[in-house]
């Protein structure tokens, strides 16, 4: 496979990854919250449940990192996890109240252009900077 689609596919379960995790946190929400946990307490429980995730299935599926766990990666991951959040916060007031869009397609749209554009990118060249390279033959 060309060093560009090996690119695609390790963003595809890049996605995937990001997929299960959101899926994860937000069973994890509703269990917590239908159980009598206070909805500010759910919602944290499942973000971390969904961080933790999606750092590890990322780590050892999506870039193939050989390393046990990295306190250096799990510190990054968190650092553009936070950025990943006021990023997001700000462009779905941005589109809302800014550009008047609706709140579940400003949702969608800035959850998309900061998964691709900054997620993606950070993940696999800032927080797993040694995983296998786009040219290797895994």
């Amino acid at each position: 496979m060309r060093p560009a689609g090996r690119e695609l596919q390790t963003l595809a379960k890049a996605q995937l990854s990001t997929g299960a995790a959101t899926l994860a946190e937000w069973a994890c929400v509703w269990v917590l919250a239908a159980s009598g946990v206070y909805y500010v307490m759910a919602a944290i429980g499942g973000a971390l449940l969904g961080a933790l995730l999606d750092f590890s299935i990322k780590k050892w599926w999506v870039f193939g990192t050989t390393r046990r766990f990295a306190a250096a990666e799990a510190l990054r991951y968190a650092i553009v996890s936070g950025t990943s959040a006021l990023l997001f916060g700000g462009a779905v007031y941005l589109l809302v109240d800014g550009l008047h869009a609706r709140m579940p397609l400003a949702v969608m749209i800035a959850s998309i252009f900061v998964g691709i554009f900054w997620n993606y990118p950070l993940h696999r060249f800032f927080v797993f900077p040694t995983a296998r390279s786009a040219g290797s033959s895994t």
